[in-house]
């Protein structure tokens, strides 16, 4: 893609995504939610069944912005592992291009994950894909745009509900096997066409990168036989204990109690409602199956402080902290099997780029190629156009087979 080109389109979708989010509404809310979809309705006996395993699929008219996107799309609801270990069945959102691919070899595939952001299943990119749209857009909402980039390039598309079918935001475990058995799905099934040799790529920005890593991380042990050829992480969640304290206190405050819902979900075990007080229980509760942009209109300049028990209770918490953990990239095993792009805004205020820089460490240590490319201008909500262009470019060299750059 020319740069003219990804500059008009950026132009297009800063200048017109409000007023057609406003016209879409009426036409959204004819579009069930996953909760009033049969589609999303968990067959029984998956223990036996494979992990990337195809269940049940159905045709869609994919859409961005109330917009069709070019391509032909299913839903595909496949097997997999959830956080707790326990199979499920989640549903990936595949799409073709229309227009041939001209590319030397096989059309690549590239799974794009969403930063979906939230506990509740309206957040989905699945549901997001298909014009669904519930009062404040969702995250996923937004990012078919990004998802619309990567279709002109001529590349097919996996983009999984890798939360799973709970909304398990923040699970780690279950984002891994999500990704991977996602693409298992994709190159399994048969209408969309993919080449099993075809090149893999993995791309996400922001909560979306949190989970592209933890995939890529895992994908030498879980996934072996993937071929993955490139990343692309944007704004990367790296730390989350990092961004929850950038969150803090912002305008944006309240995707503090999100994020907590979403632990408390992912990991019962470190029962977090007893480091919150009542009103901080009570406000985890009206959140319980919202988005971030739901709980960040709800709850501007929420301080972590104000639902705490006692005074660090939530902040400066070894025992939190652990937990936390347990769905930061830079805290977890493992590295990416591939080139992997580490695109930041140095001023990121919810995603502090040294926590960027110490996974970009990590994966060097283990000698794979890492580009770092850091811009000084900016923050965490312009970095997604303005690494665009880069991670475009970064993902199309990887899919061509050329050299990859590194700045280890």
């Amino acid at each position: 893609m020319r740069v003219v080109e990804i500059a008009a389109m950026r132009a297009a979708v800063a200048g017109v995504a409000f007023a057609l989010v406003v016209a879409c509404a009426g036409a959204a809310a004819a579009v069930p939610p996953p909760e009033q979809d049969s589609f999303y309705v968990e067959p029984g006996g998956l223990a036996g069944v494979a992990d990337g395993a195809v269940l049940a699929s159905r045709v869609i008219e994919p859409e961005s912005f109330g917009q069709p996107l070019p391509a032909r799309a299913w839903q595909v609801q496949y097997k997999t592992i959830d956080n707790h270990g326990a199979p499920r069945a989640y549903i990936a959102t595949v799409l073709v291009p229309q227009r041939e691919w001209t590319g030397s070899g096989p059309r690549p595939l590239l799974s794009y994950q969403v930063a979906e952001d939230g506990v509740g299943a309206k957040c989905t990119p699945s549901y997001a894909l298909r014009g669904g749209l519930n009062r404040v857009p969702s995250n996923a909402y937004t990012e078919t745009g990004m998802i619309r980039f990567a279709l002109e390039q001529g590349w097919a598309v996996v983009v999984p509900d890798f939360q799973g079918p709970d909304s398990d935001l923040f699970g780690a475990d279950g984002y891994a096997r999500g990704v991977l058995d996602g693409i298992r799905a994709a190159t399994a099934f048969t209408p969309a066409g993919i080449d099993p040799a075809a090149p893999i790529g993995l791309w996400g920005y922001s909560g979306g990168a949190q989970a592209s890593a933890i995939a890529a991380q895992a994908q030498r042990t879980y996934a072996p036989e993937l071929r993955v050829t490139g990343v692309a992480l944007g704004g990367t969640v790296a730390d989350l204990e990092a961004t929850l304290s950038g969150f803090s206190g912002s305008a944006l405050g309240g995707a503090v109690v999100i994020g907590l819902a979403g632990l408390n979900r992912s990991y019962p075990d470190a029962d977090i409602s007893r480091y919150l007080n009542e009103y901080g229980r009570g406000v985890m509760a009206a959140v319980d199956a919202e988005c971030l942009t739901d709980a960040a209109v709800g709850y501007p300049f929420l301080d972590a402080a104000a639902l705490e028990a006692w005074p660090g209770s939530i902040t400066n918490n070894p025992e939190l902290n652990a937990v936390v953990r347990r769905a930061s990239p830079r805290y977890r095993p493992g590295a990416p099997t591939a080139p992997t792009l580490i695109y930041h805004a140095v001023a990121d205020e919810f995603a502090p780029v040294a926590a960027a820089r110490a996974l970009a460490g990590n994966y060097c240590a283990t000698g794979i190629p890492v580009e770092v490319v850091e811009h000084p201008i900016g923050e965490h909500g312009t970095e997604a156009m303005v690494g665009l262009p880069t991670a475009l470019t970064y993902l199309a060299d990887r899919f061509a087979d050329k050299p990859a750059p590194s700045t280890c």
